[in-house]
C-alpha cells in the first residue's frame, strides 16, 4: 500500500502527464493519436482510483486532484481501435451541405481515395435524421458550418447526444477562418475542420489522421 505522501506525489505527477497528453492529442496523427488517447484513458483511471484514499484522510492536503468527466467510453475506445484497420472502401461517410457543388466536389475527392460509401443531406435537419436512421452508423461526418435552420454545430451536438456516435469522426467544412470560433468548436468536441475552398490534399491528410489506411497523397 502507498502512504498518503506517496499518493500525493503520484497524483501530482499523473495530473501533469494528463495535462500534457490533453494538449498534444489534437496534433498527433493516426496510430500515435490513438496511443495518446489510450494513455490518457489509463491515467484517468488511475487518478480516479487513488482519489478515494486521498479524500478519506482526515488531514488537509494541498493536492489539486483532477477527476475527469471525459474519460473515453467503451464505445469510443472500440471505434478508435476499429479505425486502425478500417479500409477506405468500408468507411461510411455522411456529407451535410446545402451547396450541391460542394457535395459533388468532396464526393469526387473521397472516391479518388477509395472511399465509396457516401450519403448526402442538403440541410442540417435531414443530416440529423439520416444519422439517427443509419444502420450501421456513419464513421465520418463532413458537415457545413453555416446552413439555414440547423447549423453544423447543431448537427454535431445532436450526433454526440446519441451514444452510438461517440466514436464517429465529425469535421466541419467552413469558410470561417476566425481562430477563436474554430478553437471553441474543437473544445466542444468537433474532431477537425476543413476550410473552404476545399483542397483535396489537405482534406485527405486530415481524414488520414483518423483513418490510417486512407492514403493522404
Amino acid at each position: 500500500m502507498f502512504t498518503k505522501q506517496e499518493l500525493q506525489v503520484i497524483n501530482q505527477t499523473l495530473t501533469q502527464k494528463r495535462e500534457w497528453l490533453a494538449k498534444n492529442i489534437s496534433s498527433a496523427e493516426g496510430q500515435a493519436r490513438i496511443a495518446l488517447e489510450q494513455n490518457l484513458q489509463s491515467i484517468e483511471s488511475i487518478l480516479q482510483k487513488i482519489s478515494s484514499p486521498l479524500r478519506t484522510t482526515g488531514e488537509k492536503t494541498s493536492v489539486n486532484h483532477y477527476i475527469s468527466e471525459k474519460t473515453i467510453s467503451p464505445i469510443r475506445q472500440a471505434a478508435l481501435t476499429r479505425r486502425l484497420e478500417l479500409a477506405p472502401g468500408h468507411i461510411r461517410v455522411l456529407l451535410v451541405d446545402d451547396d450541391q457543388l460542394i457535395c459533388e466536389l468532396v464526393d469526387a475527392y473521397l472516391r479518388a481515395a477509395g472511399i465509396q460509401l457516401i450519403d448526402y443531406a442538403n440541410d442540417g435537419m435531414r443530416g440529423i435524421s439520416m444519422m439517427y436512421e443509419a444502420n450501421p452508423i456513419y464513421d465520418l461526418v463532413l458537415c457545413d458550418w453555416n446552413m439555414p435552420g440547423k447549423s453544423g454545430i447543431d448537427v454535431h451536438n445532436a450526433m454526440r447526444a446519441a451514444e452510438r456516435y461517440l466514436g464517429t469522426v465529425f469535421m466541419l467544412v467552413t469558410a470561417v477562418s476566425e481562430a477563436k470560433q474554430i478553437r471553441t468548436a474543437i473544445e466542444d468536441g468537433v474532431d477537425d475542420y476543413v476550410v473552404k475552398p476545399i483542397e483535396q490534399d489537405k482534406l485527405m491528410k486530415k481524414i488520414a489522421r483518423f483513418f490510417p489506411r486512407v492514403k493522404a497523397d
